[in-house]
């Protein structure tokens, strides 16, 4: 006897659809296979509105770039307030022998003009003694230097200027020295001349050669050899420079800053730093400027040698290593490569995985990277710039990575986010390390990082009806 139960069921199992009894087809049949990937929008349009909110982002950059640069002129402005009632910084030069003649240009008229000699020696021994000052939370180095200068003059010669003896007012002859800021001069300076001690007045003397400077009137010139030996105690700020004025002249110079910055048209011959300090030692030939060693106002063109001396000078800075507001300027203008990755990381994940983000999550974001370069510069006006780097660099990715925990739905779509913005921000840390070859190492950063785009994208349909969907092979 048969089962009703049994045919019961017949026709229902009749009109049901008839599929392999596998282990396979059950499993499939218990979990059906998930729906293709799509983006939120065409993928055009999505571009589209991903390149308009980063214009929006890279002016906000370059609005914190105008910030960066208003900053370091508000540095420099109170730097030089510090060293307003110091000393700027400073250049000596000279001495030079000024000696007046006259010129009759007819029988009744006589004009007045100046011969300059330099010196056939000069010697210059200093120690720079260095001091940081502050200014609310800037900072500039001061220092106080002693000076020793001596050297020689040959006999002043005439020859070849067709100037009568009795013209030369050797009574009237004068050195003088140019010192760029009189302020930072401290106590009276100790000028001898052969021996002789001489009384020294404020001003150059020759307002034709510099500004700014002291002179000093001097007995009749025209030995063999007028020697003379100069003592100053001079402030100044940041740098001091020199002016080769000698036939053969020699700086040497001493300072406890273990972090010197040697500038101008001529290196040391031979230097020495340490920790402690430097020791620095420059020798300059005449042969090695391009100006003369003696000219007059007449038929020399004064303002060419006068523009050539000034370009002659050297000397070395007492400048701080930290040079952040730099290094933070050149940080911003990898702002827009990083909302650009950053960005591309996302819409990849959009793009190759099950996760769909809306505009306003990359504004969000976009927000986050630019707040990176403000947090910068405020911490590296307190603490150094490593540190402050440091401390704007995780915050950032950790702001990024708590909010994207959600939106990405996965722990390991999450920890590659966390892992490509740590090398970004590391790999934008070495290039401000690496002046020299910052250029070499973003073109092959940049390279890499195409490469990798390719190869992530290699496999996707753009011109699928279904935008935004998986790769070919996967739908």
């Amino acid at each position: 006897m048969k089962s009703p139960h049994l045919f019961s069921q017949m026709p229902r199992m009749r009109n049901a659809h008839v599929r392999p009894m596998t282990d396979r087809a059950c499993m499939f049949e218990t979990e059906p296979a998930p729906a293709p990937t799509r983006l939120r929008y065409p993928v055009m349009i999505e571009i589209a509105i991903l390149g308009g909110i980063g214009i929006v982002l890279i002016v906000s950059l370059g609005m914190i770039q105008g910030l960066v640069t208003e900053r370091s002129e508000r540095a420099k402005a109170a730097r030089a307030e510090i060293a307003s009632g110091w000393g700027a910084q400073q250049t000596v030069g000279g001495p030079v022998l000024v000696i007046p003649y006259r010129v009759r240009t007819d029988a009744t008229t006589v004009v007045v003009q100046r011969a300059r000699f330099l010196p056939s020696e000069l010697k210059v021994t200093g120690k720079i003694y260095p001091e940081r000052r502050h200014r609310g939370i800037y900072e500039t180095v001061l220092y106080s230097s002693d000076l020793a200068i001596e050297g020689a003059f040959a006999r002043p010669d005439f020859s070849g200027w067709n100037i009568a003896p009795e013209d030369i007012l050797w009574n009237e002859a004068f050195i003088s020295l140019e010192l760029t800021d009189l302020r930072g001069i401290r106590g009276n300076p100790l000028l001898r001349w052969n021996g002789q001690p001489l009384p020294i007045e404020g001003g150059g003397g020759d307002t034709t050669l510099w500004s700014s400077g002291i002179h000093s009137s001097i007995p009749t010139p025209g030995a063999e050899r007028d020697s003379f030996t100069l003592s100053l105690h001079l402030n100044g700020s940041e740098t001091i420079s020199f002016l080769p004025m000698g036939g053969e002249t020699q700086i040497e110079i001493a300072s406890p800053w273990p972090n010197p910055s040697f500038c101008g048209a001529f290196l040391p011959d031979s230097r020495t730093i340490t920790p402690g300090g430097f020791r620095a030692r420059w020798s300059v030939s005449s042969m090695a400027r391009s100006f003369p060693q003696r000219w007059r106002t007449a038929g020399d063109d004064d303002s060419g040698i006068v523009n050539a001396i000034g370009s002659s000078a050297f000397g070395v800075g007492l400048f701080s290593p930290v040079g952040h507001y730099q290094k933070t300027e050149r940080s911003v203008k990898y702002g827009a490569l990083f909302i650009v990755l950053t960005f591309l990381t996302f819409f990849l994940y959009e793009l190759l995985s099950p996760v769909t983000l809306h505009p306003v999550h990359y504004l969000l974001v976009g927000g986050a990277l630019c707040l990176f370069y403000l947090l910068l510069l405020s911490f590296s006006e307190q603490v150094s710039f490593a540190f402050a780097y440091a401390i704007a660099s995780i915050a950032t990715i950790a702001l990024i990575s708590c909010y994207s925990a959600v939106l990405l739905r996965s722990r390991r779509r999450l920890l590659g986010l966390i892992g490509v913005m740590a090398l970004l921000y590391g790999y934008l840390y070495v290039l401000l390390q690496l002046e020299d070859w910052a250029l070499l190492m973003g073109s092959i950063g940049l390279f890499a990082i195409l490469a990798g785009v390719m190869y992530a994208t290699r496999n996707v349909d753009w011109g699928s009806a279904h935008t935004g969907g998986k790769t070919a092979a996967a739908q």
